[in-house]
C-alpha cells in the first residue's frame, strides 16, 4: 500500500494539501472499483513538525495526524507551499524551516520521494538536493529562484519536473497532474486517465509558458536599464536599432549591451522580442483587433514569421492563445 505524508505547517496553503488528498481518494475510489478490495489504495497522513495542529495562511486551523515519526513507512513526501508575503519575509521564513529542509534531506537519503511546488520547490531547494540537477517553480518566481540557487538548473517552461526523486512544480494546480503521475506510478496509467476525466485535468498540458509575462523584469533598480525599458516600450512598432537606443542613453552599446545582461539576464534585443510578444498576448486577451492589426501594432511585418515566434514563445499559435483567454466580456472577431 503506497502510503503518502502531506507536511503541515503554519502558514501553509490549504489547499496544497486538501487537492493531493481529494485526488488520492479519487484514485482510491477506482482502485476498489476495478480490484474489488482496498488492497494497493492509497493511504494519506497529515504530519506537523511536532504533531500539533497548525493554521493555514487563509486562517483556517486544523488538526493533524501526528508529528513527522510517523512518516518512517511513507514512500512519498508532500510539500505544500507557503504564501509569499515579500522577498525578506520569505528569506526569513525559509531559515525558520530549517529543520523540516534537514529532515527532507534525511527522507530522500531514505529512498523516498519528495514533491512540491511553486514557493515550496524553494523549501525543497534548500536541501541541496537538486543541486547540479533540474527543477521548476511558478513563472512569477523565476529570478528569486535563480539568484537564490544558481546551482540548480531552472526550467521555468515546465509545469512540472521529476529528477531523482524529486518532484517540483509550477504554480497551483501543478500539484494535481504531479498527484496524477504518482496514482500512474503506483496504481496504473488506466486509472489515473480515469482520474483525470473525473478532475477535468488536460494531462497533455505540461508547460506553463503561456502565462509568462514580464511583470518580474520591471522589478530592479538600473535607472540606465529603466530608461531602455521605458525607450523599447515607447517605440516598440519601429524597427530596432541598438546603436540608437545606446545613443538615446549616451552610452556604448557595449555598457548597453553589458547592464541588460547583468540586470535582466539578456540582450536589448531578446528582451524587444519577449516585450512584443507580451505586449500581443494582452492585445489578444483584451481587444477584437484582427491578429494582423496586434501583429502590426507590436512591430511585425511578417504574419507567418510572428506566428511562428510567437507559439516558440507561448506554446500556441496566437489564434488558439485568443481562444484561450480571450476576455468573453468584450465583443469582437479573430478578422
Amino acid at each position: 500500500m503506497p502510503n503518502i505524508a502531506l507536511i503541515a505547517y503554519d502558514g501553509c496553503y490549504t489547499s496544497s494539501l486538501a487537492k493531493v488528498q481529494d485526488n488520492l481518494h479519487i484514485a482510491n475510489a477506482y482502485w476498489r472499483k476495478q480490484h474489488g478490495d482496498t488492497e494497493g489504495q492509497f493511504a494519506t497522513k497529515v504530519l506537523s513538525m511536532d504533531g500539533q495542529g497548525v493554521a493555514s495562511v487563509g486562517g483556517l486551523s486544523f488538526n493533524v495526524d501526528g508529528d513527522l515519526s510517523l512518516a518512517d513507512d511513507c514512500q512519498v513526501i508532500v510539500v505544500p507551499s507557503l504564501f509569499y508575503e515579500g522577498e525578506l519575509p520569505f528569506g526569513r521564513k525559509l531559515k525558520q524551516m530549517a529543520p523540516m529542509v534537514d529532515w527532507l534531506r534525511q527522507q530522500h537519503g531514505k529512498g523516498k520521494t519528495i514533491m512540491g511546488h511553486c514557493t515550496s520547490s524553494f523549501i525543497i531547494a534548500e536541501t541541496g538536493l537538486l543541486n547540479g540537477g533540474i527543477a521548476t517553480t511558478s513563472w512569477w518566481l523565476e529570478k528569486k529562484f535563480r539568484q537564490r540557487y544558481p546551482n540548480i538548473e531552472l526550467n521555468i517552461r515546465q509545469l512540472y519536473i521529476e529528477h531523482q526523486r524529486v518532484m517540483t512544480g509550477a504554480a497551483a494546480n501543478s500539484e494535481q497532474l504531479m498527484t496524477l503521475r504518482l496514482i500512474e506510478r503506483f496504481m496504473g496509467k488506466s486509472i489515473a486517465n480515469q482520474c483525470a476525466k473525473a478532475t477535468l485535468l488536460n494531462t497533455n498540458e505540461v508547460e506553463q509558458t503561456a502565462f509568462l509575462t514580464l511583470e518580474n523584469q520591471l522589478e530592479h533598480n538600473d535607472p540606465l536599464v529603466s530608461k531602455a525599458q521605458a525607450w523599447l516600450q515607447r517605440n516598440m512598432k519601429e524597427r530596432f536599432s541598438l546603436n540608437q537606443l545606446a545613443d538615446e542613453l549616451a552610452v556604448s552599446t557595449r555598457t548597453l549591451i553589458r547592464r541588460f545582461k547583468q540586470v535582466l539576464d539578456e540582450t536589448p534585443n531578446r528582451y524587444l522580442q519577449n516585450l512584443r510578444i507580451d505586449t500581443a498576448k494582452r492585445m489578444l486577451e483584451n481587444s477584437g483587433l484582427p491578429v494582423e492589426s496586434v501583429m502590426l501594432q507590436v512591430g511585425y511585418t511578417d504574419l507567418s514569421s510572428f506566428s511562428r515566434l510567437f507559439q516558440r514563445k507561448t506554446g500556441l499559435t496566437p489564434r488558439a492563445y485568443r481562444q484561450r483567454f480571450h476576455n468573453q466580456q468584450r465583443s469582437g472577431t479573430d478578422g
